[in-house]
Protein backbone atom coordinates (compact mmCIF):
# COMPACT_ATOMS: atom_id res chain seq x y z
CA UNK A 1 0.00 0.00 0.00
CA UNK A 2 1.42 3.28 -0.90
CA UNK A 3 2.24 5.53 1.68
CA UNK A 4 0.88 8.82 2.18
CA UNK A 5 2.72 12.16 3.57
CA UNK A 6 1.36 12.96 7.35
CA UNK A 7 1.21 16.89 6.58
CA UNK A 8 -0.59 16.76 3.23
CA UNK A 9 -4.03 18.35 4.16
CA UNK A 10 -5.67 15.93 0.96
CA UNK A 11 -4.62 12.65 2.40
CA UNK A 12 -6.03 13.51 6.22
CA UNK A 13 -8.53 11.32 6.22
CA UNK A 14 -6.97 8.12 4.44
CA UNK A 15 -6.44 5.43 6.00
CA UNK A 16 -3.46 3.08 6.09
CA UNK A 17 -3.74 -0.03 6.67
CA UNK A 18 -2.21 -3.61 6.03
CA UNK A 19 -2.97 -5.64 3.41
CA UNK A 20 -2.29 -9.27 5.08
CA UNK A 21 -5.05 -8.32 7.51
CA UNK A 22 -7.58 -8.52 4.56
CA UNK A 23 -5.78 -11.29 2.60
CA UNK A 24 -7.44 -14.40 3.63
CA UNK A 25 -11.02 -12.83 3.77
CA UNK A 26 -10.53 -11.62 -0.01
CA UNK A 27 -10.03 -15.04 -0.92
CA UNK A 28 -12.78 -16.65 0.66
CA UNK A 29 -15.23 -13.94 -0.20
CA UNK A 30 -14.18 -14.93 -4.17
CA UNK A 31 -14.26 -18.99 -3.42
CA UNK A 32 -17.87 -18.05 -2.45
CA UNK A 33 -18.58 -15.75 -5.26
CA UNK A 34 -16.98 -18.55 -7.41
CA UNK A 35 -19.62 -21.09 -6.14
CA UNK A 36 -22.53 -19.17 -6.34
CA UNK A 37 -21.82 -18.65 -10.25
CA UNK A 38 -21.52 -22.21 -10.66
CA UNK A 39 -25.00 -23.08 -9.08
CA UNK A 40 -27.76 -24.33 -11.03
CA UNK A 41 -31.03 -21.60 -11.86
CA UNK A 42 -32.89 -23.42 -9.49
CA UNK A 43 -30.61 -23.49 -6.26
CA UNK A 44 -30.31 -19.88 -7.06
CA UNK A 45 -34.45 -19.63 -7.22
CA UNK A 46 -35.19 -21.64 -4.29
CA UNK A 47 -32.38 -19.48 -2.14
CA UNK A 48 -34.02 -15.85 -3.59
CA UNK A 49 -37.55 -16.67 -2.86
CA UNK A 50 -36.04 -18.19 0.90
CA UNK A 51 -34.59 -14.82 0.95
CA UNK A 52 -37.78 -13.06 0.69
CA UNK A 53 -39.81 -15.33 3.14
CA UNK A 54 -37.17 -14.38 5.67
CA UNK A 55 -37.56 -10.28 4.85
CA UNK A 56 -41.28 -11.16 5.02
CA UNK A 57 -41.16 -12.89 8.20
CA UNK A 58 -38.54 -9.79 9.73
CA UNK A 59 -40.71 -7.26 8.55
CA UNK A 60 -44.16 -8.42 10.16
CA UNK A 61 -41.98 -9.74 13.38
CA UNK A 62 -43.63 -8.06 16.53
CA UNK A 63 -41.00 -7.40 19.14
CA UNK A 64 -41.83 -6.95 23.32
CA UNK A 65 -39.63 -6.15 26.21
CA UNK A 66 -40.23 -7.78 29.93
CA UNK A 67 -39.07 -6.32 32.83
CA UNK A 68 -36.70 -8.47 34.38
CA UNK A 69 -37.04 -8.43 37.67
Amino acid sequence: MKKYKQNDDKNKNLLNEDEHIYGHSAAKEEARLREAINRTDEEKFFLFTRMFKINRMLKNAKITHKNID
